[in-house]
C-alpha cells in the first residue's frame, strides 16, 4: 500500500463506521490484519480513525461554519474527507498543511464525487487561514451544547453526566475519555513472575510504568507499541486489560479448588485472570452465547497456558438446572451501554443509544442476574459488573434485585478500597465501587463493581 492508499484505506473505515454501524477496534483489526502495512503506516491508520470518530461533532462544528446552505448537503465521503483533512490539521503537527490539502483533494478526486474536489480544497485552505477564528457555543448560555460540541459528545449523554455528576466532573470526564489510551499489560502469573516480564519489556525498549491500582500485577505502556504481536504476548506472558477490568477478578476472589461460573466470558480477560488467582486449580465454567467470542476465551486460555475453564456455548438467559446452587462464586459481567469504555471506543458516542434503550439493556442484565443468582451455592459470592458509569445500569439493578431476593446482602468492600487505593465515585450503594475515567485515574476505564453474598439458610 502507498501513502495515498493509505488515506483511502481511512476514508473506508470510517464510512463504515458511520453508515453501516461497524465496530472500529474490530474492523481497524480486520484492515491491518489482511494488508500489508508499514507499521508507521499502522499507527497513521489508527491515529486518524480513531481521531475523526473521538472528534466527529467538534470536527464537523468547525466544517460547517465554513459550508453554504447549499453546500452542506455534501456527500458522506466527501463530508469524511473533510473530516479527516480537519482532524490533521488540528491535531497533528508532524504533516505540512499543504500537503494535507492536497491529499485531501486526490482523495475526492478520486471518489465517485470528484467534482466536489475544488470544494473541499477551498475549505481546507479556508480553515488553515481562519483557524483561530473558530467560533464555539457560549458555556454560560448553554453549558450542555458547550460540552457537547468542544469535547464532541452526544447531547443526550452530557444531559445525564451534568445532571449526574455536575458541570466541572461532566467536563473532566469528556476530557479524560478523549484522551488516547494506553496500552495496560496484566502479567500471567502462571508463567512468569514481574521482575522478569519487566526485564523482558526493557530489553525490547518498551517504555512502561506500573498500574496505578494493581503494580503488582500491571504494567501500562508509556508509547504505542504493537504487542499484540510480539513473542512475550504470543507466549502468553500476558495479557493486554485495563487495571478497572482487572480490580473485579481481585474483588470476587476466587480461591484455588473452588468452582466459579462466569456467565458471559467473552473475549476472556476476567475468566483467565480468575484462572490465574486460582492458580490454575479448580473449575471455571465459562459461558458464552456467541460463538466467535467463546472461540476467544479458548484461545485465550490456551495461549496463557489455562487449563481449568470448562467454555459453553450457552444463552445465560435461560436457566439451566445442572448449575442450581453448585458455584462457590459467580461472576457476572453484565451486557451494557459501554458509557465507561468510550476512551478506547469512541464509536460508542455515536452507536444508536438513548435513554429509552437503556430500559432494553437493563431488562437484560436483571435477567441474567437473577439466573446467576441461582447458581450460587448458600453462602456464595457473586459480583455484578459493568463497563458503564450510567446508575440505570449499575446501583438500580442491584437495589431492585436486593429488594426481591432477601437472602443476599451486599459485602463490605472499605478495606479492598483501601489495599488497592482505589479512587471511587460513591454511588447509592456506599459498598458499590464506581471506577470514572479522570475521577479515579488518568489511565482508567469507567467501571462499577458491587459484590453479593447469598446467606446461609437457618
Amino acid at each position: 500500500m502507498n501513502f495515498t492508499n493509505i488515506r483511502e484505506l481511512i476514508l473506508e473505515i470510517l464510512i463504515r463506521v458511520e453508515k453501516h454501524s461497524a465496530y472500529l477496534n474490530i474492523l481497524i483489526k480486520h484492515y491491518l490484519n489482511q494488508y500489508s502495512i508499514k507499521s508507521e503506516d499502522k499507527a497513521l491508520v489508527q491515529e486518524i480513525t480513531y481521531g475523526v470518530t473521538r472528534f466527529r461533532k467538534k470536527l464537523d462544528w468547525i466544517i460547517n461554519q465554513f459550508l453554504n446552505s447549499q453546500s452542506k448537503k455534501i456527500p458522506l465521503v466527501i463530508h469524511n474527507i473533510l473530516r479527516i483533512g480537519v482532524y490533521q490539521i488540528v491535531y497533528l503537527d508532524k504533516i505540512p498543511n499543504y500537503a494535507i490539502v492536497n491529499e485531501s483533494v486526490e482523495l475526492a478526486k478520486k471518489s465517485q464525487y470528484p467534482k466536489y474536489s475544488k470544494l473541499v480544497n477551498a475549505i481546507l485552505r479556508n480553515i488553515i487561514r481562519k483557524l483561530d477564528n473558530i467560533y464555539w457555543p457560549d458555556i454560560k448560555r448553554d453549558p450542555i451544547e458547550y460540552i457537547s460540541v468542544f469535547y464532541s459528545f452526544p447531547e443526550w449523554l452530557v444531559k445525564r453526566w451534568v445532571k449526574r455528576f455536575g458541570l466541572d466532573l461532566c467536563i473532566i470526564i469528556c476530557q479524560t475519555m478523549n484522551k488516547k489510551p494506553n496500552i495496560t499489560l496484566r502479567i500471567n502469573s502462571l508463567k512468569i513472575n514481574m521482575p522478569d516480564l519487566k526485564k523482558k519489556l526493557s530489553e525490547s525498549v518498551i517504555l512502561f510504568k506500573e498500574g496505578q491500582f494493581l503494580p503488582s500485577e500491571s504494567l501500562v505502556l508509556e508509547e504505542f507499541v504493537n504487542i499484540g504481536n510480539s513473542a512475550m504476548f504470543k507466549n502468553g506472558l500476558f495479557s493486554i486489560q485495563d487495571e478497572s477490568s482487572s480490580l473485579a477478578s481481585r474483588l470476587l476472589n476466587p480461591l484455588p479448588g473452588q468452582i466459579v461460573i462466569d456467565m458471559c466470558s467473552g473475549p476472556g480477560g476476567k475468566t483467565s485472570h480468575m484462572a490465574q488467582l486460582m492458580k490454575n486449580q479448580g473449575k471455571i465454567i465459562a459461558f458464552e452465547k456467541n460463538q466467535k467470542r467463546l472461540e476467544m476465551v479458548k484461545s485465550e486460555c490456551q495461549r496463557l497456558g489455562i487449563n481449568n475453564v470448562t467454555s459453553m456455548l450457552s444463552d445465560v438467559t435461560s436457566f439451566d438446572a445442572d448449575y442450581f446452587e453448585k458455584a462457590d462464586k459467580v461472576l457476572v459481567d453484565a451486557p451494557c451501554s459501554g458509557t465507561g469504555v468510550i476512551r478506547k471506543k469512541p464509536d460508542l458516542k455515536w452507536k444508536n443509544i438513548n435513554d429509552s434503550q437503556l430500559k432494553n439493556t437493563t431488562e437484560l442484565q436483571e435477567k441474567i442476574l437473577n439466573i446467576a443468582s441461582s447458581y450460587l451455592k448458600p453462602g456464595g459470592e457473586l459480583l455484578y459488573s459493568t463497563c458503564s458509569i450510567e446508575a440505570e445500569e449499575n446501583d438500580w439493578i442491584i437495589k431492585k434485585f436486593l429488594k426481591n431476593n432477601k437472602q443476599f446482602v451486599v459485602q463490605d468492600t472499605s478495606s479492598f478500597v483501601n489495599e488497592y487505593s482505589v479512587i471511587k465515585y460513591n454511588t447509592e450503594i456506599g459498598q458499590s465501587i464506581q471506577i470514572l475515567p479522570g475521577y479515579s485515574g488518568k489511565n482508567v476505564d469507567g467501571f462499577y463493581m458491587v459484590k453479593i453474598k447469598k446467606c446461609m439458610i437457618g
